[in-house]
């Protein structure tokens, strides 16, 4: 009988085991998933506390990328899907929230009368960002950081004080070493395609970008009515229990031999290793992964805090802001839960989520909850005047927990994986560090990386 080993039991671990328990003759191979930590679902980690629905992990996930939305009907929770409510976002800059523009792609404008009217730029910088219009594509052969090909395009006013809160927010990155072609290649094709961006978007906007934060936009994310840890908590059920192994560390693999921590040897056929370049690097001693020791973390926490309505007298209709780094705050944004998943809150209550964590930031899980709440509400209590004490708070550190796609990012992924489908052919990665951090890009590698280890096994016995 041919044997698969996963390693890592978080959301790209379990859809590796969900479609490969699908997929797999269980007469013929035997495959089996093993997780350091003793709980399985990785990140995902929803708190039910006083009727709040409380995401210490990620909140949601983009609907037009369909791993995410097919896991969901495969597993029978279509029924139980929550489309964000919708409304302004805001970026604070300069002691006071600003709207993002009508009609902002990204904070890439396509509404020129918006961006005219906005107020988070200056005259000047309005007239360099409409310069855009005119200037020569700035597509290279070479890949160029994100911050580098829209500063030329828009100008570094309109970068600093639009595009980089928006584009930086997801990755926790910065933007002049974030990869544009690994992180939003679309922006490339569409200035590819149309020389301007601003026109492109407006008149041939690709499908793989939305409006983004404004009263207009489409609701673009799904949740589950129960919080997302059900998704893992539904893939766990439908696999067969004594396949799934937590409590259970990899040392490291020697070969075809996965080594774990209490001596166990287990000669595998093929291997999967479902985590972050990081884990990769400590299992596996081979050359073709050494490229990835230049890829960078970042750790992150998000503060959730739970107030009566009357705590912030005059919030501003919308779901929440980003902070442009023209200031020194902690905090890089904060969603207004009740606002955005008002499901998720009490009538009469406020859930504010603050997120902390920066590229190149070192000593934020260092502090205390105390320490890390107390920032968030002083920066909150400036923001939108935010009075008094929370009811409680929840607090949830992540460490190293978002890869960096810096420049040049997919070249070394390419050489990676040539290299070792050569020297280590029945080895396969799959998580955030390598094409997509969202849950439905998850959801894919584990699925691609279950068909592959599949594919091997079978072909290698044949005879």
């Amino acid at each position: 009988m041919k044997k698969i080993i996963i390693i890592g039991g978080g959301l790209t671990g379990l859809s590796a085991a969900y479609y490969l328990n699908k997929q797999v003759n269980q007469e013929e191979v035997d495959w089996q998933l093993f997780e350091a930590d003793d709980h399985f679902g990785g990140k995902f980690n929803t708190v039910l506390r006083d009727g709040f629905i409380i995401e210490k992990g990620p909140d949601s996930f983009l609907a037009r990328k369909p791993a995410g939305m097919a896991l969901v009907e495969d597993l029978g929770l279509t029924d139980q899907l929550i489309t964000n409510a919708t409304g302004k976002s805001y970026i604070y800059h300069d002691k006071a929230l600003h709207p993002i523009p009508e009609g902002s792609v990204m904070g890439i404008p396509t509404d020129i009368r918006a961006l005219l009217e906005s107020d988070l730029l200056t005259d000047d910088g309005k007239v360099r960002a409409l310069e855009e219009l005119m200037l020569e594509s700035n597509v290279t052969e070479a890949d160029q950081s994100i911050g580098d090909f829209f500063e030329y395009r828009f100008g570094k006013e309109m970068v600093v004080r639009l595009i980089e809160p928006l584009l930086a927010g997801i990755y926790a990155g910065n933007i002049y070493e974030m990869s544009l072609r690994a992180t939003f290649p679309q922006f490339e094709n569409t200035a590819k395609q149309h020389r301007s961006l601003m026109y492109g978007l407006k008149s041939h906007r690709p499908e793989t970008v939305n409006t983004t934060g404004t009263a207009k936009t489409i609701g673009a994310f799904r949740t589950l009515a129960g919080g997302l840890s059900t998704l893992t908590d539904a893939i766990v059920e439908a696999l067969p229990a004594e396949r799934l192994h937590a409590n259970t560390a990899v040392k490291c693999i020697e070969n075809t031999t996965v080594v774990l921590e209490n001596g166990e040897r287990i000669v595998a056929d093929a291997i999967i290793i479902a985590a972050t370049h990081d884990v990769v690097l400590s299992l596996l001693d081979v050359p073709a992964v050494k490229p990835l020791m230049e890829q960078p973390m970042t750790s992150l926490a998000t503060i959730s805090l739970a107030y009566d309505q009357d705590a912030v007298p005059h919030l501003p209709e919308g779901t929440g802001f980003l902070v442009a780094r023209t200031g020194d705050y902690h905090i890089t944004a904060c969603t207004w839960v009740q606002e955005k998943w008002p499901h998720m809150v009490p009538d009469g209550k406020l859930l504010l989520r603050g997120f902390l964590g920066k590229a190149g930031q070192v000593g934020l899980l260092e502090q205390t909850d105390a320490e890390m709440v107390g920032h968030v509400q002083e920066d909150l209590k400036e923001m939108i005047g935010l009075e008094g004490e929370p009811l409680f708070y929840e607090v949830s550190r992540m460490k190293e927990a978002m890869p960096q796609y810096t420049v040049g990012h997919q070249e070394r992924l390419e050489k990676v994986e040539r290299d070792l489908k050569q020297q280590h052919p029945n080895i396969f990665l799959a998580g955030m560090s390598y094409r997509g951090v969202g849950i439905p890009d998850c959801i894919q590698a584990g699925k691609t990386a279950a068909n592959e280890a599949n594919q091997f096994v079978m072909k290698v016995s044949q005879p």
